[in-house]
């Protein structure tokens, strides 16, 4: 059955003498669809002014004829870190566990969100590494998308 399915072993990265967290092994096909949505944040470089309301950019880009500059996919350390992470020794003052939540992976430390990324690209190479760019540069046969 592990040659078509995704087990659930895991992964123990060693923070500190204290702490830890538990990475999966493998991400599952369903992993991989939730990292894609989480990671997908597109910038695109346009010649209209970005301090100016939606409606005013859009009516500045029909004025002005807008082309499209760059188009960057970032993937997102925070997103890998949600599909990734299945347990951790975080507690708080009190002792008590604090929980993994989007938030309070948002709340580490880029040290150990870093760290721990590394960790997760190493045993799951993704499509996209969480330390790349693709960035789409127009060829010169592109054309404004309005004139």
């Amino acid at each position: 059955m592990d040659k078509y399915f995704v087990n659930d072993d895991t992964h123990t990265v060693e923070l500190d003498d204290e702490n830890w967290v538990k990475i999966k092994r493998q991400l599952s096909i369903a992993d991989q669809d939730k990292l894609g949505e989480l990671m997908l944040n597109i910038e695109m470089d346009t010649n209209v002014d970005s301090s100016l309301s939606r409606g005013e950019r859009r009516r500045q880009a029909r004025e002005k004829g807008t082309s499209i500059k760059s188009a960057t996919m970032r993937p997102s350390t925070a997103a890998i870190l949600q599909v990734s992470i299945v347990e951790w020794s975080f507690t708080d003052p009190h002792g008590a566990s604090i929980p993994i939540t989007p938030t309070m992976i948002g709340r580490l430390k880029t040290e150990w969100a870093n760290l721990i990324s590394d960790e997760v690209d190493a045993l799951n190479p993704l499509p996209v590494q969480a330390n790349q760019s693709s960035t789409y540069k127009p060829s010169p046969d592109d054309q404004p998308l309005s004139q």
